[in-house]
């Protein structure tokens, strides 16, 4: 009778295969972690800058007024009144009615809505942040931005912050300068980086 030998594992290799790969595994998948919600906060950052250079660059073209604000809900096509969080996305449009008040703004029949950003990744935040007179004491919630037609915002100056509830040096600032540029936060003595009044973001 003719037999053919087969080569295989044996129980020892097998054992000391599960436990290496088991070793890289759990090196490995925090890491993995780390880069995926990197990579949602990076994702959400740019989105929102990518908004504001939008509305600016709208605004000077068409001489209107553009308004970036956070949405009602997931699928509204709505500014939610008097919100401060940002976590259903955004809504950049063509303000013709600019009836907007310092709390809200609001999207008219004969607004144009440019662009609908959908909602944050899961466990990041947007709040935003402005001052009438470049100051922290006059620091106040603010619920929408507007650009007029010389490209400056509707704030002195201000800062979004974005933040991951699980990661603080996740965290980012968008700062608005009094021209209406648009600026990352930078590090000021710290690993984490400042909003436009120096606070740190998280």
């Amino acid at each position: 009778m003719n037999t053919t030998h087969q080569d295989g594992f044996t129980l020892v290799e097998m054992l000391i295969a599960l436990a290496v790969a088991a070793i890289l595994l759990g090196v490995g998948i925090p890491s993995f972690s780390g880069a995926i919600k990197n990579s949602q906060v990076s994702s959400d950052y740019n989105g929102l800058v990518q908004a504001l250079y939008l509305a600016r660059s709208e605004a000077v073209k068409t001489s209107e007024l553009v308004t970036v604000c956070p949405k009602k809900a997931i699928d509204s096509t709505q500014c939610g009144p008097g919100l401060n969080d940002w976590k259903y996305g955004w809504l950049v449009f063509i303000d013709m009615q600019p009836e907007s008040s310092g709390d809200a703004a609001d999207i008219g029949p004969e607004d144009e809505i440019i662009l609908i950003h959908d909602e944050l990744r899961s466990e990041n935040t947007v709040t935003a942040y402005g001052s009438s007179d470049r100051s922290r004491p006059t620091k106040t919630n603010r619920f929408f931005i507007q650009y007029n037609v010389e490209g400056k915002a509707n704030w002195a100056n201000g800062t979004f912050k974005l933040c991951n509830d699980k990661e603080d040096d996740l965290s980012r600032a968008i700062n608005i300068a009094p021209t209406g540029d648009v600026r990352p936060g930078r590090p000021n003595g710290s690993e984490l980086p400042t909003d436009v009044f120096g606070d740190d973001v998280c």
